[in-house]
């Protein structure tokens, strides 16, 4: 099956498996965008809904310390996927291989995320003490951050599946790239020029 391509426009698969990590890299950078607006109202927050007890302030210094955590994790798979998404269309034999690996190397970020969460660190002993807690991490950031790593696995998982189709298999495969001078090697080369 030959690849559709019309010279440089890349086939149907390649481009999904482009839209996909387009959609993996927004869910990324929308999880960083919502954890740096919690992580920046979060003073005011702190000190608006004090006074804390000793376990609740541990807990509020571990939330904020995850959120941090989470904005600079998130801002990172979003670059990292952002170099994936500009690497899908080019037409080299590597270029499968390097989105997998930021594929995998993003996954495993997720799950350290996922284990790092700010969510995690809210351990409350009541119901008061909860919503006291849950004034400084939202209920929905916690729903937010399980949506994208679940979107982000799915996307990518699909992003890689696109990718190995036949036709976007020889569109990355079959391109010969046009040959170019690499100078002279040898004294016979200048002569016979």
């Amino acid at each position: 099956m030959k690849a559709m391509t019309d010279g440089k426009r890349p086939c149907a698969p390649v481009r999904q498996a482009y839209w996909l990590v387009i959609g993996a890299l927004a869910l990324a950078a929308t999880q960083a965008v919502a954890a740096a607006i919690l992580l920046a109202r979060f003073g005011a927050v702190h000190r608006a809904h004090g006074p804390w007890s000793v376990a609740e302030q541990a807990q509020a210094d571990s939330v904020h310390a995850r959120l941090a955590v989470a904005v600079v994790l998130g801002a990172g798979i979003a670059v990292l996927l952002a170099g994936a998404a500009l690497a899908v269309p080019r037409r080299t034999t590597r270029t499968r291989t390097a989105v997998g690996g930021a594929a995998a190397f993003a996954g495993t970020a997720l799950l350290l995320g996922v284990t790092l969460a700010a969510d995690n660190a809210v351990l409350a002993a009541g119901a008061a003490e909860l919503a006291d807690l849950e004034r400084l991490l939202p209920v929905w950031f916690s729903a937010l951050s399980s949506g994208v790593v679940t979107g982000v696995v799915v996307l990518l998982g699909a992003a890689l599946l696109r990718m190995g189709r036949d036709a976007a298999v020889e569109y990355y495969q079959h391109h010969r790239p046009p040959t170019r001078w690499r100078g002279f090697t040898s004294w016979h080369d200048i002569v016979n020029r």
